[in-house]
């Protein structure tokens, strides 16, 4: 029998593929406010290909990749209302503006420029409006 530990899931964080990593890096990282964490290029002197993204305890990885492959990733909020405010200010992509939803969620989303769709949403139980 094996001593081993019990496993729990910990985190998740999605992998995004862009055509220009350079515009994504700058997109989150200045419209969404999300700080870079990592950049990976194969050698010194090469473009980065890979890169993490985090915004408090939100983790999103880039991959460089020659074909847009559009994905969606959802993010809960705490404070939803304050954070749109932030992304709208800095200039971000929102293509559907903060509203509550029959889902019992207040929620905004946003598309990186290939095509990748990120909503951030919170519980209306818990939201500030």
């Amino acid at each position: 029998m094996s001593d081993a530990k019990p496993s729990q899931l910990s985190h998740m964080a999605p992998v995004f593929p862009v055509t220009d990593i350079a515009a994504s890096i700058a997109y989150y990282r200045d419209k969404l406010l999300f700080e870079v964490r990592f950049e990976w290029a194969d050698k010194e002197g090469e473009p980065v290909r890979y890169a993490v993204l985090g915004r408090e305890n939100v983790g999103l990885h880039l991959t460089q990749s020659d074909q847009a492959r559009q994905a969606t990733a959802y993010c809960f909020v705490d404070g939803i209302d304050g954070y749109y405010a932030l992304a709208k200010k800095a200039g971000a992509n929102i293509t559907e503006d903060i509203a509550d939803q029959p889902w019992q969620m207040r929620e905004f989303e946003t598309v990186d420029p290939d095509g990748n769709v990120l909503l951030f949403g919170e519980h209306l139980d818990r939201a500030e409006a």
